[in-house]
């Protein structure tokens, strides 16, 4: 027996014996106190252990979970009032999203605030558009707001259309017809027509392109302010009567939305920074993004009263018609008797900081609750956001449920999982950027992933998913697991539906996945930071269905009878949305090993890779004056694709039980996202930083693939310097041959 230095062993006796016994009587009683407490402990409802313990069955159990009713219930309730960011409906929305979250049991439920611009109709100096004569007569005014739908005749505080932030203005001009206003059209109209649209009023329809870079476009070319309409061309689907017979666009409903150019720097007057009490703001006046003339949206009704009587020369190509019953001349100004006659603008709107509303919850994970998967999607909508956004607020909810009654059967994540309602998505995706931009370090430190989660329907024909390439198997894995909700396909999976409806045209034998571009919530996760981003929702068969987006978008009538009527009467294609998304969680959050593979990237960057030297090809003599080589990207690539390979068989290998060696790895999975990321970021785009994808410069919605390389050769023919337009290409030719190398090292072996 030990005894402490100079201690004297007590002599055997009946004192002795006396403490022997009574120690053991202690001794039992302090077992048996211990042995009870942790049957008590092991036994508490919250956390008591089920059979239902291995990760396929939590998931089967999860996914059945799920209900379409429950969303379809949840849909309603979100979509009865409209939900403006900055509103006190979208704070008490907020308040109601974290009182349901705390019951369904997560861990923390809060509110995190930020105070940023945001911009409104004046209330007492309505925006209009008018055609007036020689003395300033208004002929002709445009509409003050949509016919509402029936059943919500009496709801107050519907916003009107209106082209949010657009600056103020009462502009007068010759109109001149722009098509889409896409960078080629206003080539077409300064180069192949001599039309100069400096001081005039352009007028374009909406669709192919975001509304921002319409007006980006019109500002270059001198124009002082911009109409933007909705023509039947695209927002009326062929033999579909209008709202409320169909689900057409009437004729009186107009498209609001945010017309910036933030490029990924969040709320205007902080760029970089969370809009927070103590942060410095910019003047009002110069916030990031903000247009310099005036915007305003319309219906196809006023537009064509507009166009009716259009002079100039007829248009350039029959690609540049809609579907009106007027010329599409493009002017500029009005023909014949009308000539006189100009457009005047008069836009009012104001822009001003107020605060929104984030909701943050979190279960814990029980392995690794450094690593964080995150589900997010945002809240505010334009007005009652029966498909933007509620369809997909309304299936997170349903997730945050069905994950909380597996916490209540005892399981935990491996990994913690955050979800998010986002906040003013729809001005400008500041409500998850602000959040990214307070939480960056955290972020790029732990992690691991990011699904998004707007609108889950924008048709009813087949699965669509934009993604990283890491994810490319984990989401076919999954879809392979679910089954398909399509007619015709009754006991087939919805991996295989949506591989006979969509196939990829880059890849053999699966489905298609498009490239993350931007214009949602995953943006600063993914642009700016890093983290392997992805989403998806029901969409339309877009080979044969031309209209854009979806006819109601950013209108009064996206309500929730348009849903239930037209889109998802079932609403077993929310249903399917819900398992897609949060399988996609499930998985990342609780899968030993993570369920990304390394070789689709490299597959993708090869790819990627040849697609802009082929671009390249257009200018050979050019490539072979200036020495430019892509020799270097092609060899960072094959180095690339041999590491990922490599890596992968190692994957294959390893012992689950190493915990240290799984942790290894994984980081080096997570950490692969993070590699393609330069801290300077693109040119004239500091916070898009993802060398391999970023928001095309000419399209946020679309993703274009090595962005740097591709704006360095937009319509470089034309620029004055040809040797240093080159120059710029080698330079960023170099970039991603660094970046792409760089990444391959972190696939390498540890040491």
């Amino acid at each position: 027996m030990w005894t402490s230095l100079g201690a004297r062993p007590e002599p055997a006796g009946p004192r002795a014996a006396s403490g022997r016994f009574w120690a053991v009587v202690l001794g039992t009683a302090a077992g048996l106190f211990l042995l009870g407490f942790l049957i008590g402990w092991f036994a508490k409802p919250t956390e008591k252990k089920t059979s239902l313990s291995t990760h396929e069955e939590m998931r089967t159990a999860f996914m059945a979970e799920m209900k379409a009713e429950n969303i379809k219930h949840f849909l309603y309730n979100f979509t009865q009032l409209p939900h403006l960011a900055g509103t006190k409906e979208n704070m008490h929305l907020a308040q109601q999203v974290q009182a349901e979250w705390k019951k369904f049991g997560l861990d923390s439920v809060q509110l995190v605030h930020y105070d940023v611009l945001l911009s409104y109709p004046n209330d007492t100096k309505p925006n209009y558009i008018s055609i007036i004569d020689e003395h300033g007569n208004e002929i002709f005014n445009t509409s003050l707001s949509e016919p509402p739908p029936p059943g919500y005749e009496a709801v107050r505080d519907v916003v009107p259309p209106y082209s949010a932030f657009s600056a103020q203005g009462m502009p007068e001009g010759e109109l001149v017809y722009v098509n889409y206003g896409r960078t080629e059209d206003f080539f077409t109209l300064e180069r192949v027509m001599g039309i100069n649209c400096t001081g005039k009023i352009v007028i374009a329809r909406y669709g192919k392109i975001f509304r921002g870079n319409k007006v980006k476009n019109a500002e270059l070319a001198g124009a002082k302010g911009i109409i933007l309409y909705s023509d039947p061309a695209d927002y009326c689907a062929p033999g579909v009567d209008p709202y409320p017979n169909g689900w057409n666009l009437p004729g009186g409903g107009a498209q609001r939305g945010n017309v910036l150019n933030l490029n990924g720097a969040g709320d205007p007057l902080t760029p970089g920074y969370p809009a927070k009490e103590y942060t410095y703001r910019l003047d009002k006046a110069s916030g990031v993004g903000l247009p310099k003339i005036p915007v305003h949206p319309i219906g196809y009704h006023d537009a064509e009263a507009l166009l009716r009587n259009m002079g100039g020369e007829a248009p350039p190509q029959s690609s540049w018609k809609g579907s009106l019953n007027v010329s599409y001349n493009v002017g500029p100004g009005f023909a014949g008797n009308y000539s006189t006659r100009k457009v005047k603008m008069h836009i009012h709107n104001n822009n001003e900081v107020r605060r929104i509303y984030n909701v943050i919850g979190t279960i814990r994970g029980m392995v690794e609750p450094d690593r964080y998967v995150i589900l997010g999607g945002h809240r505010d909508s334009w007005v009652f956001g029966g498909i933007d956004p509620q369809s997909g607020a309304a299936v997170v909810h349903e997730i945050v449920r069905s994950f909380g009654k597996l916490k209540e059967k005892g399981w935990r994540p491996r990994r913690t999982v955050i979800f998010a309602s986002w906040d003013a998505e729809e001005f400008g995706l500041l409500g998850s950027t602000e959040w990214a931009e307070e939480n960056a370090k955290v972020l790029q430190a732990r992690g691991v992933a990011y699904i998004n989660a707007d609108s889950s329907v924008e048709g009813n024909y087949t699965l669509r998913v934009d993604c990283t390439p890491l994810m490319y198997s984990l989401v076919y894995s999954l879809t392979k697991k679910i089954p398909s909700p399509d007619e015709g396909f009754e006991g087939k999976s919805l991996y295989e539906s949506w591989y006979k409806k969509n196939p990829s045209s880059e890849y053999k034998e699966v489905p298609r996945i498009n490239k993350l571009g931007s214009g949602n919530d995953f943006e600063a996760f993914f642009q700016r930071l890093g983290i392997a981003s992805g989403r998806a929702r029901y969409s339309k068969n877009w080979n044969v269905e031309k209209y854009s987006s979806y006819p109601v978008y950013h209108s009064v009538y996206e309500t929730y009878e348009i849903v239930e009527q037209f889109y998802d009467p079932t609403f077993k294609n929310h249903l399917t949305v819900a398992q897609v998304r949060g399988g996609l969680v499930f998985e990342l959050a609780d899968s030993v090993v993570l369920p990304f593979d390394c070789r689709d990237y490299a597959s993708a960057v090869s790819s990627y890779a040849h697609i802009i030297y082929n671009l390249s090809r257009n200018h050979e003599e050019e490539l072979a004056t200036y020495n430019v080589s892509f020799d270097a990207l092609f060899s960072a690539v094959k180095n690339f694709t041999e590491l990922a390979a490599s890596f992968h068989e190692r994957l294959q290998q390893i012992d689950i039980n190493n915990l240290l060696a799984v942790r290894s790895l994984n980081d080096q999975l997570m950490f692969l996202e993070r590699a393609f990321i330069d801290p300077l970021g693109l040119p004239g785009r500091p916070f898009y930083r993802h060398v391999i994808f970023a928001p095309s410069s000419h399209n946020k919605y679309a993703g274009e693939s090595f962005p740097g390389i591709y704006d360095a050769m937009f319509d470089i023919e034309s620029k004055a310097d040809q040797h240093e337009a080159w120059e710029e290409v080698k330079r960023q030719i170099s970039i991603a041959a660094f970046t792409v190398q760089a990444a391959a090292e972190t696939l390498k072996e540890v040491a």
